[in-house]
C-alpha cells in the first residue's frame, strides 16, 4: 500500500509538472513567427538565410528567414524555447566560440573586426517597433536566448563588443509582415514526450500552412 501511495503522488507531481511547463508562452497551442538575420563582421555582410527543413520540435524556418514557433513538446515551451533549439533543427553548429553553418560559413570568435576581436552575441529587437532600436543584446551563451514572443526580431552576429551592428534585413522584416501579424491559438500539438531524448520513426512534423 505504500508503495502504491508513493508511486501515485508521483505520477500526480509529473503531472502538474508537465501541465505548468506546457501554460509557458509559447505554449503548445501558439504558433509564433519572428525574423533574424546573421551578420558576419569580418565580411561585413550578412550570410545567407538557413535551408534546413528538418522540423524536430516545432521550432524551425521555412527559407525565408522567419523562426516558426509551435512546439510540438512540452520541452521546448516556455523558457524551453530557445535559439539552441532552432540551431538544431536549422543543423547549425555552436561548439567551442564558433558558430558553423551548414553551408560552410564559419563565425569564429576572435576574429579581427576594425582591430578588435569579435564575439558571437544576439540583439533582439521588438518588430512592432523597430525605430527603437534593440530591446537588448546578448553576449555569449548565444544558444540560451529565449524566444520570449511573437513578431521578435533577431540579429545573430559575430562582431566585437559594442560595435554597430546592422538590423535584420528589409527582406526578412517583409517576410514577418506578410505571415499572421497576431499570435495564433491553435489546438495543442503534441507529438513529443517532454522526456523522450529521440524522435522516433513519425514524430517529425511540418508546418503544413507554411507559417
Amino acid at each position: 500500500m505504500a508503495v502504491v501511495l508513493v508511486l501515485g503522488l508521483l505520477l500526480v507531481t509529473y503531472s502538474r509538472s508537465q501541465r505548468d511547463v506546457s501554460a509557458l508562452a509559447p505554449t503548445l497551442r501558439d504558433h509564433w513567427h519572428s525574423a533574424y538575420s546573421i551578420w558576419d563582421c569580418e565580411s561585413e555582410d550578412y550570410a545567407s538565410v538557413l535551408t534546413s527543413d528538418f522540423d524536430p520540435r516545432g521550432i524551425h524556418s521555412h527559407q525565408d528567414g522567419l523562426l516558426h514557433i509551435h512546439p510540438f513538446s512540452s520541452a521546448v515551451t516556455g523558457d524551453g524555447a530557445t535559439l539552441g533549439v532552432f540551431f538544431e533543427a536549422m543543423l547549425v553548429d555552436l561548439d567551442d566560440g564558433q558558430l558553423n553553418l551548414p553551408d560552410g560559413t564559419e563565425l569564429k570568435e576572435g576574429t579581427m573586426c576594425g582591430g578588435e576581436e569579435a564575439v558571437l552575441q544576439v540583439v533582439r529587437y521588438n518588430a512592432n517597433d523597430m525605430a527603437a532600436g534593440p530591446v537588448e543584446t546578448v553576449v555569449g551563451d548565444i544558444d540560451d536566448v529565449i524566444l520570449e514572443g511573437n513578431r521578435e526580431a533577431f540579429v545573430i552576429a559575430l562582431a566585437p563588443v559594442g560595435a554597430e551592428i546592422p538590423p535584420p534585413t528589409a527582406e526578412v522584416m517583409a517576410n514577418l509582415d506578410g505571415a499572421s501579424p497576431q499570435r495564433i491559438s491553435e489546438a495543442p500539438n503534441t507529438i513529443v514526450p517532454a522526456d523522450l531524448g529521440e524522435i522516433e520513426d513519425g514524430d517529425e512534423s511540418e508546418d503544413t500552412e507554411g507559417e
